[in-house]
């Protein structure tokens, strides 16, 4: 019998786990169309944080069978993958949601596993309106008796960032309050990689507390990030999102063996309440994500599960559960009932990941103590169909951001380099920004031909700081480079019916200059909708023509200059002009290092 190794996380999961030999190839999937592809709203403008969901119908063009699907977003970031069978008679409307705490615009796309390109985007911008506010149990909402309802929502992590053996937890705690009681809101959990989770309800009694709080455990068994909210489907305000990081540093330690205590007199102890027989406490699995898995694994791919514990009408109580992988029985966790006349129930979460050394089939098991006999369980299937390559692939340049500007918010930066291949080959890459790594990307690239390859990322820094981006190739002979990027704040100069220059970034150019040096700039604008702004780029002292566009809704307008070439190979300038209104310009230095 074939044994794999199942890898959870940066941990080798204690034994070996036997798998059955692998299935034979399943036929390829049906040929699907992706359509009305929708953000809702597109547009909004108002108080945040705040919600904008997303919708596709994927259906079959001819065939029936399984389609694996995922998101793309315009800032890097995907979703989990996921599944849904469709035929010519049965198309599926697939849904993601996502939280934002601050201006931004941006679009989401669906990418089908197994086809190339992406569906059509679905933009989307959001303008908050005035200071974010976070209502929790230090900023309580106003009492509104006799008005309509109004509900606020706020969730802490705990710990927002961990590092250690694993697994581990992470407790996400949901604030929510109401402007009166008795009250009834909706609500439910939104994850950064899966999405929207199931709805559900909070009661508010009569002259009752206007707050209370619920509790979702995220079980984490391998080095992972992301973030949580909640979205009130009750008209009220969001949540802002609870971030979290783990980093699982090394293996669980082995159970020690049972040693002989010396004979102590304990202290008299109070036991902690237990789930009364009566309360049988029943679990389920109530979703896998990405379920069965047949693609690339250049990197670990991430696995969510959502869980369900139930527990009658009853007294207060406690219940001890856990998840099971393949025989592994996860850390035991603990949840907390208070007290009803109605049936209870609280979600549960885990978060995992598989590497190629973890083909085959798996079962994912949730148990509770004093519940039934066996775990609930549900199976799934994990397989590699990449296989690495062997083509030789060399980098020319790296070029890196050099940014100054407004830092009261994101900014978008981004990273390239040029490199060649011997041959005609996909290559797999990603960036890792100050050790952090971003999404695979994949280009096709072909022989003797230099190629630029690259992605960006969103700073979020308040202060003036360099960092380290490293472009790396996934497969193949596997290259990279590394090198230094800066960013210099500036503090925003307000000034009424003015034109603001945000940013201007020239690139760092880091090569072997055997040709002259590739540099280019980008550059933003704040001002008024409508406004007119003519401006113009001077190069290492070389004025460009002069150029007029338009501010768009969102009041910033971005702008990028033509790419010029440094012959000197050595350091430059850039100056940002604009030539009309209150005629602000703006200077940066940028680097180039000769190899």
């Amino acid at each position: 019998m074939r044994r794999t190794a199942l890898l959870l996380g940066a941990a080798l999961l204690s034994g070996l786990l036997a798998a059955p030999p692998p299935a034979a190839a399943s036929a390829p999937g049906p040929a699907v169309k992706v359509a009305q592809v929708k953000a809702s709203p597109a547009k909004q403008s108002g108080g945040c944080p705040t919600t904008v969901g997303f919708s596709a119908v994927i259906a079959a063009a001819k065939g029936a069978g399984t389609v694996r699907y995922r998101w793309v977003r315009g800032d890097g970031s995907r979703s989990a993958v996921k599944s849904a069978r469709v035929s010519r008679t049965r198309a599926v409307v697939v849904r993601d949601r996502q939280t934002f705490d601050r201006t931004t615009s941006g679009w989401q796309a669906v990418e089908v596993l197994g086809r190339k390109g992406l569906s059509a985007k679905a933009r989307f911008s959001v303008t908050c309106r005035g200071p974010v506010t976070v209502w929790d149990d230090r900023h309580h909402l106003p009492a509104r008796p006799g008005k309509p309802l109004v509900a606020a929502a706020s969730v802490t992590a705990d710990p927002p960032s961990y590092g250690g053996t694993c697994p581990a937890t992470v407790r996400f705690t949901g604030t929510i309050q109401v402007s009166r009681t008795p009250a009834k809101v909706d609500y439910q959990w939104i994850d950064s990689a899966t999405g929207e989770g199931q709805a559900q309800s909070l009661s508010f009694a009569s002259g009752g507390p206007r707050s209370r709080q619920v509790v979702l455990p995220m079980a984490v068994g391998s080095s992972t990030s992301g973030w949580k909210a909640i979205r009130l489907i009750t008209a009220g305000h969001d949540s802002g999102r609870a971030a979290y990081q783990v980093t699982c540093r090394s293996a669980p330690p082995a159970s020690p063996p049972p040693t002989t205590p010396a004979p102590t007199t304990p202290p008299p102890t109070t036991p902690a309440p237990t789930t009364p027989p009566t309360q049988k406490p029943v679990p389920s699995i109530t979703g896998l994500t990405p379920g069965d898995y047949a693609g690339e694994c250049l990197e670990p791919v991430a696995y969510q599960a959502t869980g369900r514990i139930a527990l009658p009408a009853g007294p207060a109580a406690k219940v001890t559960y856990w998840w099971i992988l393949d025989g592994n029985k996860w850390q035991q966790q603990v949840l907390d009932f208070a007290a009803s006349d109605q049936p209870r129930a609280q979600d549960v979460t885990a978060a995992w990941s598989l590497e190629r050394a973890g083909a085959g089939r798996h079962t994912l098991g949730l148990m509770t103590e004093g519940g039934p006999a066996e775990p609930v369980t549900r199976e799934f299937a994990f397989s590699c169909t990449d296989q690495p390559g062997d083509a030789k692939l060399t980098f020319h340049y790296l070029l890196t951001p050099v940014f100054h500007g407004v830092c009261d918010g994101s900014y978008g930066l981004r990273a390239d380099g040029l490199v060649t291949t011997d041959r005609e080959a996909e290559v797999k890459y990603r960036l890792v920004i100050d050790g952090k790594p971003g999404p695979t990307r994949s280009e096709v690239l072909r022989p003797g031909v230099k190629s630029k390859i690259g992605d960006f990322w969103y700073g979020s820094a308040r202060t003036s700081g360099t960092g380290t981006v490293r472009l790396e190739v996934l497969n193949h002979d596997k290259p990279f480079m590394q090198e230094s990027y800066t960013w210099t704040c500036k503090e925003r100069e307000p000034s009424p019916g003015a034109v603001e220059i945000t940013e201007l970034w020239p690139v760092a150019y880091h090569g072997d200059c055997a040709d002259a040096p590739y540099v280019t700039a980008h550059g933003a604008f704040a001002a008024a909708p409508g406004t007119e702004i003519t401006y113009r780029w001077v190069t290492d002292g070389d004025p460009t023509a002069p150029d007029t566009l338009k501010v768009g809704q969102s009041g910033i307008l971005e702008v990028q200059a033509a790419h010029w070439d440094r012959p000197e190979r050595k350091d430059g300038t850039v100056v940002l002009e604009v030539l009309n209104h209150n005629k602000p310009a703006m200077r940066a230095a940028y680097p180039v290092t000769c190899r």
